[in-house]
């Protein structure tokens, strides 16, 4: 039950990802690709700075035996040799269960997020009075507690 509660969650977490996976070598019926470690390239900020984006496709071939990923290629370049280089290193490191696939098509896309809008906005009174309130909210249970106790002695 565990078992298959840890690998439908590590797939979901496959799927969801931008990088969708499709089999260059279909696997088996019934013998469902399973990624069970799956780190994302890195998108470096100075890049973001430099406006660097592109889309590509890479090829990794995976050891059947062991899962490993024993050779990863660009089949579709990014148009850049850093991004290429971040999604080559990482695919390099994914590793699967054994038995699943030889070989797999990843793609993969760089591209500038717009970065969330920070609030210049101060908190409002009541959020800055709330612990405040707590604090005597608590300080006039305890003297209720208190008085209480000395009534029934």
């Amino acid at each position: 039950m565990m078992r298959r509660l840890v690998i439908g969650v590590v797939l979901a977490l496959v799927s969801i990802c931008s990088l969708h996976a499709q089999s260059v070598t279909p696997a088996a019926p019934g013998n469902p690709i399973k990624a069970i470690y799956t780190p994302q390239p890195v998108y470096q900020a100075e890049w973001v700075k430099r406006g660097l984006t592109g889309k590509g496709v890479v090829l990794v071939t995976i050891d059947k035996e062991t899962g490993k990923v024993t050779g990863a290629q660009m089949l579709q370049s990014t148009g850049s040799k850093e991004l290429d280089g971040s999604a080559l290193e990482a695919y390099s490191r994914w590793r699967f269960a054994p038995g699943t696939v030889s070989q797999l098509k990843i793609p993969v896309e760089f591209r500038n997020r717009p970065n969330p809008q920070t609030s210049k906005r101060t908190p409002s009174q009541p959020a800055i009075f709330y612990p405040l309130l707590i604090f005597l909210g608590l300080g006039a249970l305890v003297m209720a507690i208190l008085k209480k106790r000395k009534h029934i002695r």
